[in-house]
Formats: structure tokens, sequence, C-alpha cells
């Protein structure tokens, strides 16, 4: 399977309607910490990156009463989701999807507000590069803001992931999944936009919760299907052992039951910049 395969695929699994009623509020809270971070106005037009099947684009569109949105992703066919989505919502005239690499926006410079990124940057492989391309497509002013993971130990990863390395011999995390982790140093996301050239430069670690609206077993389901680079990994695991680690896994979500849901805390980092 390609990256573009591996992209492709997630993406499909988080617009499943299967999925639909019990992931509804899994991202909202990370979603909303990066949108306050980035202080978008109801008439600003946001070019969101790395924006797969939607989300967080389809929020921002949401609540810019008077503006734009520009979801660029480099996956044809999560974009595609996104518009079907879109649609019905009845957003699909204020979103432009824009299949791009984020090293080569094809925006004019000087013409977007905002520029947001959720889970995305730590992807993309020449960091500067990127940076670069944003501070050149935002307006004198704009912002950006980036959301990305804390470290890998942490109670989520440790619940599920964790499980199968600590469990099964000889696992080990696929180097494209470690990248999720990659600005989780403190300190290193904001290096990277204060060598780009942004000032008022603000770096925020935060611990927010997922809530998820279904079991533990249906949890460590999905996560399955939509951690598309840590399929290695659960390939890895024994027929044998499957159901050891199954019934861990489900015990340790468990551990996060709040009444009908799971609340799971989880560490990310914001950083924001502006364009001088």
């Amino acid at each position: 399977m390609t990256e573009h395969d591996s992209w492709d695929a997630a993406a499909r699994a988080r617009v499943s309607d299967r999925w639909s009623a019990h992931s509804a509020q899994w991202n909202t809270a990370m979603t909303d910490a990066l949108l306050s971070a980035a202080a978008f106005s109801p008439d600003s037009v946001v070019l969101d990156l790395a924006a797969g099947s939607g989300d967080p684009a389809l929020t921002i569109a949401e609540r810019v009463i008077r503006g734009r949105v520009i979801a660029l992703d480099s996956s044809l066919a999560g974009l595609l989701l996104a518009g079907t989505h879109a649609r019905r919502l009845g957003l699909g005239a204020k979103v432009t999807f824009v299949q791009a690499d984020a090293e080569a926006i094809p925006l004019a410079a000087k013409c977007v507000d905002r520029v947001t990124c959720r889970c995305g940057i730590m992807f993309f492989s020449d960091t500067a590069l990127v940076m670069s391309e944003v501070l050149r497509v935002l307006k004198p002013g704009g912002r950006a803001g980036f959301l990305v993971w804390g470290s890998f130990e942490q109670p989520f990863f440790d619940a599920t992931v964790g499980v199968v390395l600590r469990l099964v011999n000889g696992a080990q995390m696929p180097a494209q999944a470690l990248e999720m982790f990659r600005f989780a140093l403190p300190r290193s996301l904001e290096r990277a936009l204060r060598t780009a050239g942004f000032r008022n430069v603000r770096e925020e670690p935060l611990t927010v919760p997922r809530i998820w609206a279904g079991s533990a077993e249906e949890l460590w389901e999905y996560q399955q299907e939509i951690s598309t680079l840590c399929h290695p990994l659960f390939d890895s695991i024994p027929t044998g052992s499957r159901l050891k680690v199954d019934a861990e896994v489900a015990a340790s979500l468990s551990r996060f039951r709040n009444g009908n849901v799971l609340t799971v805390p989880v560490n990310v980092i914001v950083v924001t910049g502006q364009r001088p």
C-alpha cells in the first residue's frame, strides 16, 4: 500500500456511516483548540492544509459566516468524500477543494487570512518549504495555526498501540507512524515557525478530551481502521495472540468510561504565528 493509498483508506474510514454516530465528537476538542488559537473572523478566508476528508475544514466553513474555506490535500479520494459531505451540510458554496501538495500551494501570494493544519504538518517532508509557502499565501498580519501530537507516552496511545508493543514479541512502531510525534519535543515546531520568519509565535501544550459514543471494543476497531500507518504493526499480531491483545486494549480503554461515553484525554501542542 502506498502512502496515498493509506491516506485514502483513512479518509474513507473516518466518514463511514458505520462510525459517524460513535465518532461525532472524537476530534471536536482538538479542532476547537486549533480554531480558537487561529482566531479567525466571520469574514476570514481560511486555507486548511492536510484537509483529508473535510475535518476540520467543514467546521471552519460553518463558522466563517461571510468568509470561505480552501481545503487542500494531496489525496483526491479524501477531497471527493469531503465534497460529498459539504454538499450534504449545505456548505458546498463556501468550500473550495484543491488537490495539491503543501510544498507547492497553487494559490496567489497574500490571498488568505488564516492557515490551519490539524495533525498534518509532521507528515510533510520539507517543513521549511511548507512554512515558506504558508507565509507566501498569508496576507500581511495573517495568522497560521498548527496542532500536533504531544509525546507517544500518553494515555490514549498507551492503551492502544502501546498494548500491542508490550504483548507482541518484536513488535515495533512503523517509521511512518512515528512521524506523528515529530514535533512532540517542546519548542521544536515553534522554532520552525520562527526560523521561517513568523512573528508573535506561541506554543501551548494542551490536554483535551476525545469523546467516543460507543464501547471500548468499537473504539479499538475504529482506531485500527483509521490508523493506516500502523497497519504493519497491527498485522504483526499473531493469530493466537489476537484475542489477548483485543481484550487488554478493551480493558485499558474502559478505564475512560464516563457515563455512556468514553472520554479519553490526549496531549497535543498548538503553535501559532503571524506573518509580518
